[in-house]
């Protein structure tokens, strides 16, 4: 089936702060040609596993995103973090995310809280628009994909952009292999 690439701007096809983050790259002076628009699917069909075949297009040109807690000590309270990577790899958490984080304890932030942290819906988590002083973790090879589907904050949707837009996403960190091949 194929997608059609809708004009992003109205903002009904995102949630709010992803609309508003992507408002603030381009006023910060971001090209917005890296910003292609936002497609539509149905809610069932937004799981990547579903998603992706459904539409023809490689999981190396999907992004997940992974909200998770840290801890700097086993008894730390938790802290978010984010870590994006191409649904053809899985996100390292416990190797290359710990390690680059610098923390003891890395695990799934519970859905809940991080619907709640980010004002997004579970299964359409976005990197952009994720709180202020989240660290967010990229997959550097992630730059280099000219047509990344992403989440759009909501289930219905997908957020298309070039990924030479997270150079300029406030947060980002590159680590080359963050993401390890899903088996």
């Amino acid at each position: 089936m194929a997608l059609e690439i809708l004009d992003w701007h109205d903002g009904d096809l995102l949630a709010k702060p992803v609309l508003n983050a992507l408002n603030a790259l381009i006023a910060s002076g971001v090209p917005e040609r890296l910003i292609l628009g936002v497609t539509i699917n149905t809610d069932e069909e937004s799981d990547t596993d579903i998603w992706c075949p459904r539409y023809d297009v490689p999981f190396a040109n999907t992004g997940n995103v992974v909200v998770v807690h840290t801890h700097k000590t086993r008894k730390a309270p938790p802290q978010f973090a984010a870590a994006l990577v191409t649904a053809d790899t899985r996100a390292d958490l416990n190797g290359v995310v710990k390690h680059t984080l610098e923390v003891s304890k890395v695990s799934f932030a519970p859905i809940t809280d991080a619907v709640e942290a980010t004002g997004m819906e579970s299964g359409g988590m976005s990197p952009i628009g994720l709180p202020e002083g989240w660290p967010i973790l990229v997959d550097q090879h992630i730059l280099a994909v000219p047509k990344l589907y992403i989440g759009s904050g909501i289930r219905p949707s997908k957020l298309v952009v070039d990924g030479a837009i997270f150079a300029d996403l406030p947060g980002v960190t590159f680590v080359a292999g963050l993401g390890k091949p899903r088996l």
